[in-house]
């Protein structure tokens, strides 16, 4: 679906017909440039693939995180942290047609593309909604815990059922999930949380999945519960203050719009999802690729580590790992 806002001034000497065919014809091409680029893969090579933090700095910080949790002198439950990948290629990305290629990546999942006018594209391709309002009716849902799928559908099978029965991941899911549901039982009558805990398939990866839902009381509360619910404890940690600190404190690079809400308000309806499984796509400088973890009591810094490269694969998939031979003679 492609929709369109025109911003009306009745001081323009265009009437409602002009406007009316000028969006259509910029529709129109825009739907037929979508259709197209779905069926092209982005020809690119990567020079050089850097990791803000490095794999040795990583572990310093999960370990940090892992001594405030484990010896109680903090408030501190859990924590995100998120690395940030610098990619650099051989040929500039179009990030549309990047983002065409992640369709491919996740049913029921969330595309989305900001790019103000000569400016870097902020694009990703998000399992994880923050809610979705139409009227009084609100949704939510709780994702955390991650796994890789299996080859088969035996080990797939077997690695659902390890994902389910951690203890590890039940913990940091239970955060997401009870944290989400006390927020919106602050503006709602009453909260249904069904299925309390199932997993969530994406092509890549499987994740805990519980969904809630509600009954505002009143429609206007919208902007207070996207102020309450973001940062959830899946982008920042719980306590929120406790966790935002020890981001503020840890991570060595900006996030930006990374994690943040992508959505809209529009009336009887509104909905917004988590910006994770995102890119920053700069011209002439490759893409910046984004990937956090939970950090929780029984996280291992090293299976954390891999968790972010299973993430940010669904990106670098899409990018020849090395130059070809005769580009290489070349330079």
């Amino acid at each position: 679906m492609l929709a369109t806002t025109v911003a009306w001034d009745t001081s323009l000497s265009w009437t409602w017909a002009m406007a009316i065919d000028a969006v259509q014809a910029t529709m129109c091409q825009v739907s037929a440039i979508v259709v197209k680029l779905r069926k092209e893969v982005p020809k690119t090579y990567i020079l050089s693939n850097n990791h803000i933090p490095s794999k040795t700095s990583w572990d310093l910080s999960v370990n940090r995180a892992l001594q405030l949790i484990d010896t109680g002198n903090s408030a501190l439950i859990k924590v995100v942290l998120a690395r940030s990948s610098r990619v650099v290629t051989t040929t500039d990305i179009d990030p549309i047609a990047w983002l065409a290629c992640l369709q491919v990546e996740g049913e029921n999942a969330y595309q989305f593309c900001l790019q103000p006018p000569n400016a870097r594209a902020f694009i990703g391709n998000t399992p994880e909604q923050l809610f979705h309002r139409k009227c009084l009716s609100i949704n939510s849902e709780a994702l955390a815990g991650t796994r890789g799928r299996g080859r088969s559908t035996t080990l797939d099978l077997q690695v659902e059922l390890d994902l389910l029965s951690s203890p590890k991941d039940h913990l940091e899911f239970t955060i997401v999930r009870e944290s989400i549901r006390k927020k919106l039982e602050a503006v709602c009558n009453g909260v249904v949380v069904e299925p309390k805990k199932a997993i969530r398939k994406l092509p890549r990866v499987q994740h805990l999945y519980a969904q809630l839902a509600g009954r505002l009381r009143s429609e206007d509360d919208e902007f207070d519960i996207l102020a309450s619910l973001h940062p959830t404890p899946a982008v920042c940690g719980f306590p929120t203050e406790e966790a935002r600190l020890f981001i503020a404190e840890t991570e060595v690079f900006d996030r930006g719009m990374y994690a943040g809400p992508v959505g809209w308000f529009g009336g009887g309806e509104s909905e917004f999802a988590v910006g994770i499984r995102s890119a920053l796509v700069e011209k002439g400088l490759g893409a910046l690729i984004y990937a956090g973890t939970g950090i929780v009591e029984g996280s291992n810094p090293s299976l954390e580590w891999d968790e972010l490269e299973l993430k940010t694969s669904q990106f670098t998939k899409l990018l020849k790992l090395e130059v070809p031979l005769h580009q290489k003679l070349i330079t």
